[in-house]
């Protein structure tokens, strides 16, 4: 059985989340910033915030250096 999105990150930590454009995936670096079921709440780097309740449209940050202070 899969992990549940809450069982597997943490607020605060650096993830990446896809888009489809133009036909192709492209991974957008975010940051986890709370939960609610049946997902999480992720904010990218331009400020826009997106809901993910699937695991296959999130995964950590390639260069994660682990979760960043606030």
């Amino acid at each position: 059985m899969t992990a549940r999105l809450s069982e597997t990150y943490r607020a605060g930590d650096r993830v990446e989340i896809v888009f489809d454009v133009h036909g192709s995936p492209q991974w957008l670096a975010g940051q986890v910033v709370g939960f609610q079921h049946p997902g999480l709440w992720v904010r990218l780097s331009g400020g826009s915030m997106w809901f993910v309740t699937n695991n296959r449209r999130i995964r950590p940050a390639t260069n994660d250096t682990g979760r960043e202070s606030e």
